[in-house]
Order: structure tokens, then sequence, then C-alpha cells
């Protein structure tokens, strides 16, 4: 299982790396123009390829269905305007590259996602959204970017020495969050006829992101607990956690408990160890 994610920028072409089955870079590029980019997606043997940038213009409004539903978690984007909306602006430079790179991967094999199972498909990824939910958390305020997100692609078992960049680093997210749609574990916001963000979760929390802690030493750098996978025994869940229990994730604990001590299995103990109640029939 491989996953190519691919960073866009204009005048410094466009940055790649590829994430194996294990999660080790098997391949990195920096600075690759447009021309060499098929070649390069066809070469990688990867499974999904996972583009930084929005595929086309949104349909109406001011930005995408995609971008105001991620601003609901306290993540905030570029808002992608519709065609007739001032989109010969510079700033849309990059954007007018990304629809590019959407279009070679297309050509390589790899249409764009619109929904279902991710494989053979070029999805969208938004690196700082990848990072937020795979903390579980925002960036500390004053945190460096790269820094920040190597920290968070550390914890997820990523080996990050050879990602020497803030775009590598982001390419690397991308992938990540490729290997984890190829896995079943992401979900997507929008609309699928204007493009879809995909996220490293199944799902999302019912709050925004909190913002993450400051540095042991209180200096604004970034500081990411060690995370580990959630305890509340629920196997669609796959959220990584600081604590035993992701936020809210204890009540599924106690439900499954609670289940199980009617069913007859030694659940009580536990509970009982906790500090929970039992079920209302068994006080």
């Amino acid at each position: 299982m491989r996953a190519l994610g691919i960073d866009v920028g204009v005048r410094k072409g466009l940055d790649l790396a590829l994430l194996d089955g294990s999660r080790q870079p098997a391949a990195t590029h920096r600075g690759v123009r447009l021309e060499e980019l098929r070649r390069l997606i066809e070469a990688a043997g990867a499974d999904v390829v996972a583009i930084d940038s929005p595929p086309a213009w949104a349909g109406a409004g001011r930005s995408r269905g995609t971008e105001r539903e991620i601003r609901l978690f306290g993540i905030q984007s570029y808002g992608t305007p519709p065609a007739d909306r001032g989109t010969d602006h510079p700033f849309y430079e990059w954007m007018r590259v990304g629809f590019e790179v959407f279009r070679v991967a297309a050509e390589a094999g790899f249409p764009r996602y619109r929904g279902g199972p991710a494989g053979g498909t070029a999805i969208e990824v938004f690196p700082h959204a990848s990072a937020v939910v795979l903390a579980g958390c925002l960036p500390p305020r004053g945190a460096r970017k790269a820094a920040w997100r190597a920290s968070v692609l550390r914890a997820a078992g990523v080996n990050v020495d050879g990602l020497r960049s803030l775009d590598l680093i982001d390419a690397a997210l991308g992938a990540l969050t490729g290997l984890r749609a190829l896995a079943g574990r992401s979900c997507a916001l929008g609309d699928p006829r204007e493009g879809v963000i995909v996220l490293p979760a199944r799902t999302l929390p019912a709050r925004p992101f909190p913002r993450c802690p400051q540095a042991v030493d209180g200096r604004s750098q970034p500081h990411l607990p060690r995370m580990s996978p959630c305890a509340c025994g629920d196997p669609t869940c796959d959220r990584l956690t600081s604590r035993e229990f992701a936020p809210g994730h204890d009540a599924r604990r106690k439900s499954m408990l609670w289940s199980l001590a009617r069913e007859g299995h030694q659940a009580v103990e536990e509970l009982r160890r906790r500090g929970w109640e039992l079920p209302p029939e068994m006080r």
C-alpha cells in the first residue's frame, strides 16, 4: 500500500513525498515541474494520490462547502471562489496550478475522488487540517508550522529525518492522509461536485478542536504529547489521544461495559475500579 502526497507551489514547483504501508518515506522530490509530474506519478506505484489543492472553482457563494464546513471545527482555510469572482488575481495562481495537477493525475490514471473507496483516485487534502485532526488539537500559539507538523508526523510513526522543508512535511501529511483513506480511516467534507477535503479520521468531534498546550518549558515551541490509540474499545474508533480516552469516548467504554455486565461478563470489576456506577438493575 502506497500513497503519494503532492504539495502545490507556483515558482518553487511541486514537492512530492511517497509513503509506504509502514509509513516510511519511500521517495521524495523537490521543485518538480508540471511537465515532469505524470512520469513521477506513474513511476511511484501509488494506490492513491493526495493533492494539497482544490480541484476546481466553487459552484457558487464565496467559497466551497468543504471550506465552510471545516471552519466549524476551528480550522481556518482559504476560500475557493467561483470562476467569475476575481480568480484572475495573482493570489489564486497556486489554485490554477493545483487544477493542472489534478488534470495530470487523471491522465496518469487517478481521477478526482468523488466519494466511496479512495483507491485509484486523486484526493484533495489540507495538511494543516490533517495535522489538527491527527493531533486532536490546534497548534500551540506561536508554534512554528514545520516543527509542529513534523511532530504530528513523528507521533504517527513517520520518519521525518529526510523531510527538510515545510513543503515536504506537508506532502508527507497528504500521503499519510492517503494511507488512512486507503484503510477506510478517513472522512470527507463538502459537496463532491465542487471538491471535498479528505481528513484522516472516520469521525470528527462535535465541537471545535481545542488549542494544543504550550511546551512544558513555557516557550512558544511546538509541543505534542505522546499519542496512543483511544482505549474506548469501539472497533470504529481510530482516534489518537495523549490520554487514555479521546474526548467523550470514556462514555463509549462505559456503555460497552454496561452491555457486557448485562450479558454476564466480568465487567463489574472494571466499572467499580473506575468509580463508575453499575447498571440500574444491578445496584
